[in-house]
């Protein structure tokens, strides 16, 4: 297949309907948290990289099912686009993390195609400007891109838009985020501060507003900074000093830090055992990757999936049935010895041959291929049809006739 037709920049379909006489809907997002202050939130960052990782790496791939339900791969340039070079300048691999991570800020993302080529477009860079001619249905949708140089207004036919159908977890989660950046910003005042005991300094007698100020002064010069920690702490005469406990377990920073990792990983349908070894639940890895792939990234690369084949595919291959799919097999993968012990059971039960199973398992074909058949241990040569039964020694070929136990000829099928 050749190379699709992404169509000019000015080549948007005019229906003859006045649009913009009609009432303007331009919704405009705010955000509290941003995404860099969202990403300074270790957990987030690494929720963020773990997925959007997970989901780059996937190749994505082009089928077609025929009418007798029979799928085949097909080769295409679209497939080389998603998957190796988006243009001259972005990786597939970037390009597919990048549209994972603004689905899961922003709840959209953007693709703009010129060219023959996918350029990513940043969600928080677009304004969606909706209108309407009858006040309930929405008739034409702009897109107002704010790139560094200047301001662009884009159609939905020069675009692939992939919507989560949700805020983004800027929006919906946004009171986990301001709580998690408050207890960064309140650690890392206690810890600056960690080398001055808290306390309060005790006086025999009345002191002046000028010597408070300069024993706070000499206190905080001498003390204060945890590159001061550990100095001993020598009090003048009539000096009494009274400590007050900042213990972390006192204040249950350790417990709130806790709950707030968890309220974090539930913003991302994320199993907190993926970043938190403390809370894993299955002592299989394979258990662990199914609830990772089943309801962390199944939900965004069916948005991606359903967004390419509404996108990239025309009438005739969506009627053909031709579909994008991702391979997910690589979030599955086991440790070694399971996938040995999943590739032999394939075997035995003749499900796949002696080369499928190798190929599983990375290792070159054999020259005669096999299928095992259950009775009797038989060998099955799937391009000959011959049928090798171990515990007999025989070979049984097919439309080769055969004796029957008194002496005529059978007919083998």
């Amino acid at each position: 297949m050749g190379l699709f037709s992404f169509g000019s920049r000015f080549s948007s379909k005019n229906d003859g309907k006045d649009y913009f006489s009609s009432v303007l809907i331009s919704p405009s997002r705010s955000y509290s948290v941003t995404e860099e202050q969202a990403l300074s939130i270790p957990a987030v960052k690494s929720c963020v990289e773990l997925i959007t990782s997970s989901i780059a790496q996937l190749p994505i791939y082009l089928y077609e099912e025929n009418s007798n339900g029979e799928v085949n791969k097909i080769n295409d340039s679209r497939v080389d686009l998603l998957n190796d070079k988006s243009n001259q300048f972005e990786t597939g691999y970037k390009t597919k993390k990048m549209i994972v991570k603004d689905l899961l800020f922003y709840g959209k993302a953007y693709l703009y195609k010129a060219n023959n080529k996918l350029h990513y477009l940043p969600a928080d860079k677009i304004r969606e400007e909706k209108y309407t001619n009858d006040g309930i249905t929405i008739g034409k949708i702009d897109f107002v891109y704010s790139s560094p140089v200047k301001t662009v207004t884009l159609s939905s036919d020069e675009l692939i838009i992939f919507d989560a159908g949700n805020d983004g977890i800027l929006v919906d989660g946004s009171d986990v985020l301001e709580q998690a950046l408050n207890e960064l910003e309140y650690s890392k005042n206690i810890l600056k501060n960690g080398a001055l005991p808290i306390g309060i300094l005790k006086a025999s007698s009345r002191l002046t507003q000028s010597a408070i100020d300069r024993l706070r002064s000499a206190w905080e010069n001498l003390y204060v900074g945890t590159s001061k920690a550990g100095k001993t702490i020598i009090l003048e005469e009539g000096l009494e000093y009274e400590p007050i406990s900042m213990n972390p377990n006192d204040l249950q920073l350790n417990e709130t830090s806790k709950t707030t990792l968890s309220s974090i990983c539930r913003l991302f349908n994320l199993p907190e055992a993926m970043i938190n070894s403390n809370a894993n639940k299955y002592s299989s890895l394979e258990m662990q990757n199914i609830q990772f792939l089943q309801y962390t990234v199944a939900p965004i690369i069916n948005v991606i999936e359903s967004s390419l084949n509404d996108e990239l595919l025309n009438d005739f291959e969506k009627r053909s049935g031709f579909y994008f799919r991702f391979d997910t097999s690589e979030i599955l993968r086991t440790t070694e010895k399971e996938k040995v012990d999943v590739v032999t059971t394939l075997v035995d039960k003749g499900l796949i041959s002696f080369n499928e199973a190798r190929s599983k398992l990375d290792m070159p074909k054999v020259e005669n291929d096999y299928f095992k058949l259950n009775l009797g241990s038989a060998l099955l040569d799937p391009t000959t049809g011959a049928l090798t039964i171990i515990n007999l020694g025989q070979e049984l070929k097919k439309g080769v006739g055969q004796s029957n136990e008194d002496g005529t000829k059978k007919q083998q099928d």
